[in-house]
């Protein structure tokens, strides 16, 4: 049998259309490219992913327990010294005479224009004509005097301690006029103190407290009281029980220290107007000292505001105390991955912090440094931070925060729907 004859017709349809072998090429490189690219979206690594934090539950205090002197005065404060806002005022909000407590406006306004330092005496005055003036209108006033003389020498301390313990007039007069070199100069400085420190219904016209017109509220008083025993100058001196005096001592006038944990404070009384009483009582609660402060104006008789006072501060040694601000089990963040995946991480312990009645501090979730970036897929649970809080003394407490759970990985069909955000993976 002879073979077909060989023509160009028979070797055109036995040769391959390069336009063919170029689209089977075209098709297997498709093919390689896919199975590579899939290859690589089932393998990405998947990243780390970052902690949302979980709004922490707000707690919250019972509210403050006053015995406030009703019947008995014309106003009343309290403040607990640390805690920010923790202070109430009750009655008359009018500013009242000061009567002798604007000796502790004097006190702090020459202290900041001539501070005392550590255990020293401060500057040394002499005293002058003006001063033997200032004696006798203070015993004109009936007011309480220490004897001075023309050419006497005495420490800066003295005058203060004078003034704060035996509620000197003339001792105060003579360390206002020695600060500032007239009482008219001294006027304008203590007025301008006042202000700065937000006494903003406080008026001084004098420095003793013997004119009617040196007023303030009992808002402002609570203040004040903060203000004083932030100075140890002034705490150090309306704690003493006595003082030594040009010819002998005398007692404080304080007629309450040393009963109900005071230990300090400042007394204030003119005829035409009654009692006030300024006290500061530091007491140990549950093993630390707290400190607060009191202030109660327009009171007439003395055993009425020492009974008063009494209660007063009784009444808030109470509302200190220790609360659970966040209980063991609380979810403070979550780790919500693109793909679908979520982990919580909770508290493993209650944090415990100091309080004073409804005055709470604020905690917050610090993510570990290991984490910082987030956690990794599959990682087995552990610690991821902390819950921590800085109670109202500034004493730092915290509990470790741990996941619940590992974090899935992302699965292929997830994976292979979502590949520009699989293949981005392998550039984060």
């Amino acid at each position: 049998m002879s073979s077909p004859a060989v023509t160009a017709v028979t070797q055109r349809r036995r040769r391959t259309h390069p336009l063919v072998l170029l689209l089977r090429w075209a098709v297997l490189l498709a093919l390689i490219v896919a199975v590579v690219a899939a290859t690589a979206i089932a393998f990405a690594p998947a990243p780390r992913v970052a902690a949302t934090p979980i709004a922490l539950p707000e707690a919250s205090g019972a509210p403050v327990s006053v015995a406030w002197p009703e019947g008995i005065a014309r106003s009343a404060g309290y403040a607990v010294v640390g805690i920010d806002a923790a202070q109430e005022h009750w009655g008359d909000e009018s500013a009242v005479p000061m009567a002798s407590l604007t000796k502790l406006v004097t006190v702090l306004t020459v202290l900041e224009a001539h501070p005392i330092a550590g255990d020293d005496r401060g500057a040394a005055i002499t005293l002058g004509r003006a001063d033997i003036n200032a004696l006798g209108a203070a015993i004109a006033e009936a007011a309480p005097v220490v004897p001075v003389y023309d050419g006497m020498v005495v420490a800066q301390r003295d005058l203060i301690e004078w003034s704060l313990v035996d509620s000197a007039g003339n001792a105060m007069w003579s360390l206002a006029n020695w600060a500032f070199g007239s009482i008219d100069a001294y006027l304008a400085a203590a007025n301008d103190w006042a202000a700065r420190n937000g006494l903003a219904d406080t008026v001084v016209a004098d420095p003793s407290g013997l004119s009617l017109e040196s007023r303030s509220t009992a808002a402002d008083m609570t203040e004040l009281g903060l203000l004083a025993v932030a100075d140890p100058v002034v705490l150090a001196a309306i704690g003493m029980e006595r003082v030594a005096v040009p010819g002998g001592t005398v007692a404080n006038t304080n007629p309450l220290l040393g009963e109900g944990f005071i230990d300090g404070g400042k007394t204030g009384t003119l005829r035409v107007w009654g009692r006030n009483l300024f006290v500061t009582a530091e007491r140990d609660i549950e093993g630390e000292p707290r400190r607060a402060v009191a202030v109660i104006m327009g009171v007439v008789t003395q055993d009425d505001m020492n009974a008063a006072m009494l209660a007063l501060v009784e009444s808030l040694w109470d509302d200190f105390g220790t609360v659970a601000l966040v209980p063991a089990g609380t979810p403070v963040a979550e780790y919500r991955a693109p793909w679908g995946g979520v982990v919580e991480a909770a508290t493993v312990a209650d944090l415990h912090t100091d309080a004073f009645g409804p005055h709470l501090p604020t905690a917050h979730f610090a993510t570990a440094e290991a984490v910082q970036d987030g956690i990794e897929v599959a990682a087995p649970r552990g610690q991821v931070g902390t819950v921590v809080v800085e109670d109202i003394y500034g004493v730092t407490t915290q509990v470790p925060v741990r996941t619940d759970a590992m974090l899935a990985a992302p699965d292929l069909g997830w994976r292979l729907t979502h590949p520009s955000t699989a293949v981005e993976w392998y550039f984060d």
